[in-house]
């Protein structure tokens, strides 16, 4: 089925095994500015799983280029060594497997705020997510960093790496010079497209010098901006790849779509198409005729959109980066040598997009152990497996479940409803921006099939029962229970939790068309689900939070697609307001600082978006006659489902 993906290609010196690539991204694994044991195992998995092409987390060029705490510094020579080691691991793992280093210098996109001074960019330009003004790069801070590109390149290839990739798409320098959104400079290196180019020949020819005729050169270039009233567009992208393609001293060109505007498209999440990135790929691909071989990249996270974007020609390799971190045996699993099912990626940025001030480790939603590699040890089978019992079957529950499993234990799940996946299950089927969660299900029941998992449903649990005592842990992922405010108005408008509402338990019915209000106290995922169910059901919702605006989670995990889609509906945001109840038929508030009050007038129904308590009644029933019982996910701690799903796999390896 994916013969197109699984086919070899030759890249410069190299001949990849296939055409999937695992292309650069932050991960916040470092210390110390060098590559970490951390880094090693994540991407030994990678090579060991069968990935064609393996491109490193960015190395900075120039040390007034300091975007986040732990980047990997290119301008220093302490970072030779961990990269040989990372380049040795690989090797081992998979000798087929390439490994090139992304070099970089994040310009005007570079906040500033670890070195206290403005970043350096082509013109003064306020960086549109950060508002800091940079600072215009004179002459010989140009011929600076170029000289700097070339010997970060000097440095991997003294630590044997197979080469490097340029970064002139998003978070870059290079692109900045590129794009007129940046670009406004009055010298020879602004202007015309061959001004604005003048900085990326330059480092292409440096770059080349400093790494030899043998050693790979890529290039990362932004295919499209989504800017058209001034940004880069794909016939610009294509030009450009044009030119740097005539030097004759590259390898490769990896589209990449995005910029200061649009960075939440670079890495984007759920509902926006899988490959909202290959036609941008195309055209370059047609521009280059065959030149250069040309990767796409934008949300390519199935085989079949990779695949598909391979045979409609718009690209000879696919940078998978998010598919291949949910399941490092991706590329094994297409070809048949490892018969499990593929673990999906289901498009929650949150995991994956960690730039930003929290220093957060990357990770992922359906994947527990990516980035922990190091940390967490794969499930091996037992010597003497006993039973183990799970008692609850959402995505925590389920996990729990593979994972003992996997232990070759006899394993016992047991779910009080008529059907396994919890609230994934549920936000799949009743809200469509969130559809992708059904994958994740899907693969769950697949696993516990395959593994043997003995499965109850309809099946509650209310008391210790004798046979549990064979059991040597038992595992309650009960999940969590949902509040409301208690001020509801003594039912003159009926309210319900977000919970209920997206589990199929709202009151009925609801008026088409009919106002309702959001009122959220965790300002983030299940308010966003809520307002997208009522959408979809006619009404028209409006969000009070007494937080300084409406989604903070939202923002963070770089969901602001969210954001457009509701406002698009008519969606109002009632933001630093203090739910208060209904009075007279009326939704009170109070001013969160003031506490003016305010009447929002009439409502339909009132969901309530609020921290959950644990559902762990059974807990103290079943530990005062069992020793092994574990509480896990929602059960231990209501949280989101990454971390829920997390949290029960490290339970079963780690014995707690």
């Amino acid at each position: 089925m994916f013969a197109s993906l699984l086919e070899p290609l030759q890249v410069g010196a190299r001949r990849l095994p296939n055409r999937l690539v695992f292309g650069s991204h932050l991960t916040n694994f470092g210390r110390g500015n060098v590559f970490t044991d951390r880094h090693l195992a994540y991407y030994e998995a990678r090579a060991a799983g069968g990935a064609g092409l393996i491109v490193t987390e960015a190395l900075t060029v120039h040390p007034l280029d300091y975007p986040y705490e732990h980047v990997p510094f290119g301008h220093n020579d302490d970072i030779i060594p961990s990269l040989g080691r990372l380049g040795a691991t690989v090797r081992a793992a998979n000798g087929e497997t390439t490994l090139l280093a992304q070099l970089n210098h994040t310009g005007g996109q570079c906040a500033g705020r670890l070195l206290r001074q403005s970043p350096w960019a082509p013109s003064s330009v306020a960086d549109v997510a950060s508002k800091k003004m940079a600072r215009e790069m004179e002459p010989e801070h140009i011929e600076e960093v170029v000289a700097s590109f070339a010997a970060a390149a000097g440095r991997v290839v003294e630590a044997g790496l197979d080469g490097v990739e340029l970064n002139a798409g998003q978070h870059s320098l290079l692109r900045q010079f590129l794009s007129p959104l940046t670009n406004f400079r009055g010298d020879d290196q602004g202007g015309s497209l061959e001004n604005r180019m003048r900085l990326l020949m330059a480092v292409i020819a440096a770059v080349r010098e400093a790494l030899g005729p043998e050693k790979i050169l890529g290039l990362k270039l932004c295919a499209d901006e989504f800017a058209p009233w001034g940004g880069l567009t794909p016939a610009d992208a294509a030009e450009i790849a044009r030119r740097v393609a005539s030097l004759g001293r590259l390898d490769y060109l990896s589209s990449q779509v995005g910029g200061p505007y649009s960075v939440h498209l670079t890495d984007p999440g759920m509902p926006i198409p899988q490959d909202h990135g290959a036609e941008a790929a195309g055209t370059v691909r047609q521009a280059l005729a065959g030149a250069l071989p040309v990767f796409a990249e934008g949300r390519l996270a199935t085989p079949q959109a990779a695949e598909a974007a391979l045979e409609a020609g718009q690209a000879d390799a696919v940078v998978m980066t998010r598919a291949l971190a949910s399941d490092p045996r991706l590329p094994l699993k297409l070809a048949g040598s490892d018969e499990e099912p593929i673990r999906p990626h289901v498009g929650a940025p949150r995991y994956f997009t960690v730039r930003g001030d929290w220093n957060r480790p990357m990770g992922d939603l359906a994947n527990p152990r990516a980035g922990r590699e190091a940390l967490l040890p794969e499930p091996a089978p037992l010597e003497n497996p006993r039973p183990a019992l799970v008692i609850g079957g959402g995505p925590a529950g389920l996990e729990a479940a593979i994972t003992l499993a996997r232990q070759r234990r006899p394993v016992t799940l047991l779910e009080r409803g008529p059907e396994l996946g919890g609230l994934a299950r549920s936000l799949a089927a009743e809200v469509p921006a969130r559809r992708e969660f059904q994958t994740l299900v899907d693969y769950y029941l697949r696993m516990v099939e395959r593994l043997g998992v003995r499965v109850e449903l309809n099946r509650e649990v209310v008391e210790y029962e004798v046979w549990m005592e064979t059991c040597e842990q038992i595992y309650v992922a009960t999940g969590a229970k949902a509040r409301i405010l208690g001020a509801a108005g003594e039912g003159e408008i009926p309210g319900v939790s977000a919970r209920a509402l997206l589990t199929g338990a709202a009151p009925a019915p609801l008026p088409a068309g009919g106002r309702a209000l959001v009122v959220d106290g965790e300002y983030g995922f299940r308010m966003g689900a809520a307002v997208e169910w009522l959408l979809e059901r006619g009404l028209v919702p409006e969000v009070v939070t007494d937080d300084f605006f409406v989604g903070r989670e939202l923002v963070e995990s770089a969901e602001l697609p969210w954001f457009n889609r509701v406002a698009e509906r008519g969606v109002l945001f009632h933001p630093r307001l203090v739910f208060q109840g209904v009075r007279g038929g009326e939704v009170v508030c109070a001013e969160r600082f003031s506490g003016q009050e305010r009447m929002l007038g009439r409502a339909a129904i009132i969901v309530h978006a609020l921290p959950e308590e644990p559902a762990d009644d059974l807990f103290p029933v079943l530990s005062a006659r069992h020793p092994g019982v574990i509480r896990i996910g929602d059960a231990r701690a209501p949280r989101l489902m990454g971390e829920a799903i997390l949290n029960a796999h490290r339970s079963v390896v780690l014995g707690r």
